[in-house]
């Protein structure tokens, strides 16, 4: 793959780069799609997954295998290193026809750019609903790699999940009570997700309220002390407020949870309205938001039959 046939191909990432939703690029397909290919971030190794292309290495593989978990990432794959300190040297061995890269990346773009052409790819964007936005991302990352018929049935197919789980919740009985997801850090302090996070956008399509209300970052999600939940909880409707929280725990939060006075003084803690789930990446794609849509409605669902 010679590296003029890709000029146009580094402007685009170039554009993306911005996070800017339905930015365009310039560049003309070529004549081959690349097929050596690295990716340097989990959401787009999983992307690449789904749309049925396996990397020929990527960013501390094990670690995706921790995180995102599925689709599985055959041992094959190579490792680069960390997320934003790659084996330069290893890189350049490796001789790819491709990099994967998010806007994160920008600041070695173009130390990358001398080893491959890069692709530019935002998994969230300002004022764009994260679902949609990945969706958008998934057919950019397709048509480069000749893939469009498989990423429309993937993103079919997530649809018709969120849409599934969404029905079970509306015929089973699920009340409607206002939702806190949160990832704990240690036996104080945890992730809470808000509307604009992937999980947060994944639970307004399956109708269910977010519960947090709070500042957030970027990606819509924050980091707070767990007493921080009692306000929204004790606002919340006659229902009362639940709370899911992703496995695995930290051995200190499991203390807490088992044992901490602070933690049981919280009203969805004190009625019983708390439920582990599954490890989902917040950071993932498409594959992630289905599977966790999934997941929520069996936990909700159980929840439910606990207290009828």
């Amino acid at each position: 793959m010679h590296r003029r046939q890709w000029i146009g191909f580094a402007a685009a990432g170039l554009a993306c780069g911005l996070g800017v939703f339905g930015a365009r690029s310039a560049w003309a397909a070529p004549r081959a799609a690349p097929q050596r290919i690295v990716v340097m971030d989990f959401g787009l190794t999983e992307m690449l997954l789904t749309l049925g292309v396996t990397p020929l290495a990527a960013s501390v593989p094990d670690w995706y295998r921790r995180t995102n978990v599925e689709p599985p990432l055959p041992a094959s794959v190579i490792d680069i290193g960390l997320l934003y300190q790659p084996n330069f040297e290893l890189l350049e061995q490796l001789r790819p026809d491709l990099l994967l890269l998010t806007p994160a990346h920008a600041p070695m773009r173009t130390q990358l750019e001398r080893i491959a052409p890069t692709l530019t790819l935002a998994l969230s964007a300002p004022g764009v609903e994260p679902w949609r936005q990945i969706a958008h991302e998934t057919r950019r990352l397709a048509s480069v790699l000749d893939r469009v018929p498989q990423a429309e049935l993937a993103i079919q197919h997530a649809d018709a999940q969120l849409s599934a789980a969404r029905s079970r919740l509306d015929t089973g009985g699920e009340t409607g009570a206002p939702l806190f997801v949160v990832e704990f850090i240690d036996d104080r302090h945890l992730l809470v997700y808000g509307p604009g996070s992937l999980f947060g956008d994944v639970m307004t399509r399956m109708g269910v309220r977010n519960a947090w209300r709070g500042a957030t970052n970027a990606r819509g999600y924050a980091v707070t002390d767990f007493t921080r939940l009692a306000d929204a909880a004790d606002t919340s409707d006659s229902a009362g407020a639940r709370l899911v929280y992703l496995d695995p725990l930290p051995d200190a939060a499991r203390a807490t949870l088992a044992h901490g006075v602070l933690w049981h003084s919280l009203p969805f803690a004190r009625a019983g309205r708390v439920a582990g789930m599954p490890k989902v990446s917040q950071g993932g794609a498409l594959y992630s938001g289905a599977r966790f849509a999934r997941q929520l409605a069996d936990v909700l669902l159980a929840l439910e039959a606990r207290h009828a």
